[in-house]
């Protein structure tokens, strides 16, 4: 449905308070994307002569201290991260009640995007997007930053070089197990998305660790191979029974021409138990490069 008067309005508002309090350094230019946690515009760099993309904290939530703090830790979290398949992030920032981020705005649309104006994609395409997200991921992990909401309009497609990259680590904490970390993810805010929250996740798992995101990118696989995820539904409690116990449909049961490599790994992806999946982001690498699978778990 379409905004409501009320809305547009206070849209309009937002983006003129944002380019008048953003005008000394940047050129604001449109609203490029919106979520839970953020409202992404697109801006240029005065300075620099340079397009960027500036996330900001609702304005309405910004007031709550614990989701403040979210956002804050969400931007210098993912500003430790440098990597080809990561959307960087160059600065945060508050101005006039503004908290926001600074990154790279990517020339292109996003997976999930690509997905609904395209339906399945072309298994040499799936294999590498599929492999360039599971090498951020890997680098990512390495660092003790889980990104726990990986879904295909995360995952940026660059419109120059058609590389895939991750962004919003919206939720993503250090894997430090530290106190406050705990107490950020018990604010009542939903981490992930219920269509390709990992098992740990729907039974509300805080503790979760790389595995988690490997099993959302293995859903993000089938989607692309099929066209949809293995689990639907009309309401979140509905997906995250699935998610706990009922097993997918065999991949290739739903397309003829995929490799059995790749068949494997997608469902050694979805398995329920952390266990049971590939141990690590640079396992799966390993993997799908080499087209060999390791040996499945005991048990």
């Amino acid at each position: 449905m379409p905004d409501s008067p009320d809305a547009s309005d206070q849209d309009a508002e937002l983006r003129a308070h944002v380019q008048r309090a953003l005008a000394a350094t940047y050129e604001v230019d449109q609203e490029i994307g919106r979520g839970g946690m953020g409202i992404v515009y697109r801006a240029k760099d005065k300075r620099l002569k340079r397009y960027v993309a500036i996330k900001l904290l609702p304005p309405e939530l910004s007031f709550r201290r614990d989701v403040r703090s979210r956002f804050l830790r969400e931007a210098e979290t993912a500003a430790q991260l440098s990597h080809p398949n990561i959307v960087p992030i160059y600065s945060v920032d508050e101005v006039e009640n503004l908290v926001f981020f600074v990154m790279a705005c990517v020339d292109g649309d996003n997976l999930g995007t690509r997905l609904k104006n395209r339906g399945p994609l072309p298994v040499a395409e799936v294999r590498r997007v599929l492999t360039e997200v599971a090498e951020a991921l890997a680098y990512a992990h390495q660092r003790g930053v889980i990104h726990r909401d990986i879904k295909p309009d995360n995952i940026l497609m660059d419109g120059v070089d058609g590389r895939a990259l991750v962004t919003d680590f919206g939720i993503a904490r250090a894997a430090s197990g530290d106190g406050d970390s705990a107490r950020l993810t018990a604010t009542g805010i939903a981490i992930g998305t219920p269509a390709y929250m990992s098992p740990e996740q729907a039974s509300g798992d805080r503790d979760v660790d790389g595995r988690s995101d490997l099993y959302s990118l293995g859903i993000v696989a089938y989607q692309m191979l099929v066209g949809e995820p293995p689990f639907t539904g009309n309401t979140t409690p509905v997906l995250l029974v699935k998610h706990l116990a009922e097993a997918p449909i065999p991949v290739e049961h739903r397309r003829a021409d995929i490799p059995s490599d790749l068949a494997q790994t997608v469902m050694r992806l979805l398995q329920k138990s952390p266990e049971h999946r590939f141990q690590s982001a640079n396992e799966l690498v390993q993997s799908l490069k080499t087209g060999s699978l390791p040996s499945a778990p005991a048990g």
